[in-house]
């Protein structure tokens, strides 16, 4: 064989091309559908493994039960703790089904390894002397492989190392297979074989996934890692602070400041951002508010584009996972996260944001349409932040559907709605750590650089007459023609099961 067949020492042979072309606003992508890539055939290719779910914090509870409700044979590996009553409340019984995660790893084929990234880093040496040739090791981040000099995560060539990302928290990952729609999701393989990029595809099915989207262990890692300090978690978070400081400034209540930020936010502009995209919110904007949403538009997408461009290239540079690597591995991280939380929950803001959600028992709080110029100013602001970030995906290589799930489509689908159930607390409290300590520290940085113009636009110095250029460019852009491909081909377009 020649040496051009092998790859790290390892046979190559040519892949049957798999998957399903689609158009992303002009641009073409092959995407992994179930028609492509059934359930039936995902359990003959795992129907002889051992699923060892190392981890039972964030997503090995939603992974591990759906593949354990997909037939897949599953264990988990978890120390004893509370993570570990939690899996004894959901059935995995010790000894049985339920380890150590030495034990879990050794037994397992495929080795789920779904820790926290400082974790990962801690455990890489009792996981790896438990690889045997031709296991599987997975990932649900790329963080631990595109980050190898800072983790030692340096997996053998003669293990299949597969990675699957899907584009919400692990309660979405849950709550959207027990309502048979699933999520999507994106897969990478390490090095590329036929036997791998199966086992990565049979486990996405497995999981529940409806839609795989193919990327790479780095690209994953910086779109998720920017995305979640960006409009996923922090941008948000900061934007909303700044804008409800200066509506309390200007007299409002802390229930009216919180109804026209984050509860117009989470309920209405994200539903409607969800259903029909920026560019069919603005087919419904009352004419006299055109000029208040393209104006914020304008000044937010102005303001967000510096502060994404230094986030990104910390994140790809490393310097970001080492600063998160370094806070997250101290002993007493996790009390002062505790106080970081508590500090949220229990700020005027935080208050009041409870205080709002018991009232929806009674009646709706916000109106399901934008109707006023307060509310106006908030979805044009939001809206400049999604097309901020994703044009930096864009500008960086990022493929349009990877752009796009990891901005409009996991913050409208998955997160968004979870803030707007529990508040951004509870949000920040039940995401990994690396995703919370980066949307912790970011937040100041959007809210600093949004709050300026925020002033002017809610005080009435900002306006801009000249606004149709602003909608046609939201019209025409290839986020929202990508947008509405990416909504088509949402898990309960194709039912997963």
């Amino acid at each position: 064989m020649k040496d051009t067949e092998k790859l790290n020492g390892r046979p190559q042979h040519p892949q049957a091309v798999i998957g399903t072309e689609f158009d992303f606003g002009g641009v073409k992508e092959r995407v992994v559908t179930r028609d492509d890539f059934s359930l039936d055939r995902a359990r003959q290719v795992l129907k002889d493994e051992t699923i060892a779910v190392i981890g039972y914090g964030v997503q090995g509870p939603a992974q591990s039960l759906n593949l354990r409700e997909n037939g897949i044979n599953v264990i988990v590996g978890q120390r004893k703790g509370p993570s570990y009553d939690k899996a004894i409340a959901d059935g995995w019984i010790p000894g049985k089904t339920l380890f150590s995660i030495e034990e879990a790893a050794q037994r397992g084929t495929q080795v789920q390894f779904l820790l926290s990234d400082a974790g990962q880093k801690e455990l890489w040496p009792t996981i790896t002397e438990r690889l045997k040739a031709d296991k599987t090791l997975y990932f649900s981040h790329g963080f631990s492989i595109t980050y190898r000099d800072q983790t030692g995560v340096i997996p053998s060539n003669d293990v299949d190392t597969i990675l699957v990302a899907p584009k919400g928290s692990g309660r979405s990952v849950r709550e959207l297979f027990q309502q048979k729609r699933g999520i999507n999701s994106s897969y990478a393989v390490l090095h590329p074989t036929e036997r791998a990029r199966d086992r990565a595809l049979a486990t996405g099915m497995a999981i529940g996934s409806g839609f795989l989207f193919p990327t790479t262990f780095e690209q994953e890692v910086f779109s998720d890692l920017t995305g979640e300090r960006g409009v996923l978690m922090g941008a948000p978070y900061g934007l909303w602070q700044a804008a409800y400081n200066i509506l309390r400034s200007h007299g409002l209540t802390p229930k009216a400041a919180i109804a026209h930020t984050v509860e117009i936010s989470t309920q209405t502009i994200s539903r409607i951002i969800g259903e029909k995209g920026v560019d069919g919110l603005i087919q419904d904007l009352p004419t006299d508010l055109l000029p208040h949403f393209s104006t914020s538009f304008a000044f937010a997408y102005e303001a967000a584009n510096p502060v994404f461009e230094d986030l990104y290239t910390k994140v790809a540079t490393g310097v970001e996972t080492q600063r998160t690597l370094e806070a997250n591995s101290k002993p007493d991280y996790r009390d002062k996260l505790n106080d970081e939380l508590k500090a949220i929950a229990q700020s005027e803001l935080g208050k009041a944001g409870t205080e709002v959600r018991e009232m929806r028992t009674q009646k709706p709080v916000v109106p399901a349409r934008i109707q006023n110029q307060l509310d106006a100013i908030m979805a044009g602001s939001l809206a400049g932040l999604f097309h901020s970030q994703y044009e930096l995906f864009r500008r960086k290589g990022h493929k349009p559907s990877e752009a796009f799930n990891e901005t409009s489509e996991e913050a409208t689908q998955s997160l968004y709605p979870l803030i707007h159930r529990q508040g951004i607390d509870w949000m920040y409290a039940n995401c990994s750590t690396t995703a919370q300590r980066g949307a912790l520290d970011w937040n100041g940085a959007f809210r600093d650089a949004l709050q300026p113009w925020l002033l002017k636009l809610y005080s009435g110095e900002a306006i801009i007459m000249t606004y149709q250029s602003v909608l046609d460019n939201i019209r025409t852009s290839e986020m929202w023609k990508a947008g509405a491909r990416v909504r088509s081909l949402r898990p309960e377009n194709q039912r997963i099961s």
